[in-house]
């Protein structure tokens, strides 16, 4: 009688899975980045013009 032959290794994951984890785990940051980068964060409206000179002149002296 013959044994049976094994065609997985079972010295770990093959390279064909490893691949395709590193490739969906690359996928998945693509479009985390793309779809937070679509996103509008709220911005001032206007910028804040405010004299400030004397207030530097007095922390100076």
């Amino acid at each position: 009688m013959q044994p049976r032959l094994n065609l997985r290794s079972k010295g770990g994951p093959s390279l064909g899975k490893s691949l395709i984890k590193i490739f969906g785990v690359i996928i998945t940051l693509v479009l985390i980045f793309y779809f937070v980068e679509k996103i509008n964060f709220p911005v001032p409206q206007k910028d804040i013009n405010k004299d400030v000179t004397d207030k530097i002149i007095k922390l100076k002296y």
